[in-house]
Formats: structure tokens, C-alpha cells, sequence
């Protein structure tokens, strides 16, 4: 939230604390009470959106970024087990079919790398048992590249999960503040028909004062004065 928005909920909570000190005025008086409630529901509610949008997706960009990292280490030595095999027999199409490093996979095209990475599970699992016993292509060594990329694209929708509620929260929180904005103008005009009022047996004139300190601006840059509007004077006096 921007310095306008936050003044308006500063003003909110405080004038939830000074509503407070007076129970019996807002009690006498029912159209102030529900102004008041719904200013305590909207303070709330922003304050909820204002944590949501403000939560961080570290976690899931880590946890995205980690599993990454396991995706490519097992695909760098799933293929360079594979590579030599082909190397070994001499079947240089093999070869290249195998070939897929670390550097590929750990800051290639995510989606691509995800679906290059499983063609290889599939075609190093397709060789002959004799094959992958002989050069050490264990169903370990084969399946850690399929479940790290599992584990990416998880983190992947996670992150995505994660990104979304603050988006929705940044979009709900200019009605909210619009809403408490007009229930705090509200409580102003409600309070401003009570402060003549000199029944003893309350303190209207006390609690507009309070409250209209509590709801003031703060924190905001101040306006510019009004420019003058006397004509400016000529260099020799005239104007």
C-alpha cells in the first residue's frame, strides 16, 4: 500500500482506539454504532489483505530453485553414464541422443529441459537390462532425474500458488479502503449532529474532538500553498 492508503487505515485503527473510550455515546446512538461497526470490520479486513500482499514467495521460489538444481545434478549423471556406453560401442547417434548436461538443465528453458530430461529417463530405461547392469544404469540412478523433475514442476505450482494471493489481494484492497474511507466520513457528519448536544449524561462534544484528531492524515507530504495571485513586480519596480 502507498502512503495514502496506509493513512487511511492508520486513521481507521485509530479512531477504533477513541471509539472505544465512548460505549455509552455509541450505544445511545444506533446509526454511529453500525458506521462504527463497519469501520472495525473494513480496518480488519484490510489489515488481513495487507499481510496476504506483503507475504513473500521466497519459500517457493527456493524450494523451485533447489529442485532444480537435484534435476540437473541426476540428469548430468544419468547422461554421462549413458554417453558412455555409446562412447564404449562406437554408436555416435547414441551419443547425442544421451547428451544432456548440467548447464542444459540447470539454466536452460524450464519446460523444455522438464521434457528433455524425461525423453532421456525413457530411452536410457529402454536399453537392454544387460546394457544398463554393465555400465552401472542402476533403476536408482535412472529414476532420479524423472522424480527431480517431478518434484520442479511441483515446486513450479506452488510458486505460482503462492504468487497468486497477493495479486488478488493488491486488487481487493482499493474497494476496502474506499469503503472505510467513506464509513470514517460517515462517523465524521454522525458526530458533527451530536457535538451540540449538552445532555450531561454524555460526552458528544469530547468525542468529536477525539475523534476528529484521531482521523486526521498523518504521515502524508504536505500540499503546496495556494500560488499568489499579485502580479509579480518587473525588475525596475513596475508591474
Amino acid at each position: 500500500m502507498d502512503a495514502q492508503d496506509t493513512s487511511i487505515l492508520d486513521s481507521g485503527q485509530r479512531v477504533g482506539l477513541v471509539a472505544a473510550d465512548y460505549p455509552k455515546e455509541l450505544a445511545d446512538f444506533l446509526p454511529l454504532q453500525a458506521a462504527n461497526t463497519d469501520r472495525a470490520e473494513l480496518v480488519t479486513a484490510i489489515e488481513a489483505q495487507q499481510q496476504t500482499q506483503d507475504t513473500r514467495t521466497t519459500p517457493a521460489t527456493t524450494d523451485k530453485d533447489d529442485a532444480r538444481e537435484k534435476m540437473a545434478q541426476a540428469t548430468a549423471t544419468l547422461s554421462a553414464k549413458a554417453v558412455g556406453y555409446a562412447l564404449a560401442t562406437g554408436q555416435l547417434g547414441l551419443k547425442q541422443a544421451f547428451t544432456l548436461s548440467y548447464a542444459d538443465v540447470r539454466y536452460g528453458e524450464a519446460t523444455e529441459d522438464v521434457n528433455h530430461v524425461r525423453d532421456l529417463v525413457k530411452a536410457v530405461a529402454a536399453l537392454p537390462a544387460q546394457v544398463r547392469k554393465d555400465y552401472r544404469l542402476s533403476d536408482a540412478v535412472i529414476q532420479a532425474p524423472a522424480d527431480a523433475a517431478q518434484l520442479f514442476e511441483d515446486a513450479a505450482d506452488d510458486q505460482t500458488d503462492a504468487k497468486a494471493a497477493p495479486r488478488l489481494a493488491t486488487l481487493a484492497l482499493p474497494e476496502l479502503l474506499r469503503r472505510l474511507s467513506a464509513a470514517l466520513r460517515l462517523m465524521e457528519t454522525l458526530l458533527k449532529g451530536q457535538r451540540t448536544d449538552t445532555d450531561p449524561a454524555f460526552q458528544w462534544p469530547a468525542f468529536y474532538a477525539a475523534f476528529k484528531e484521531a482521523n486526521k492524515r498523518r504521515g502524508l507530504p504536505k500540499r503546496a500553498g495556494k500560488a499568489s495571485a499579485k502580479t509579480p513586480s518587473k525588475p525596475d519596480g513596475t508591474v
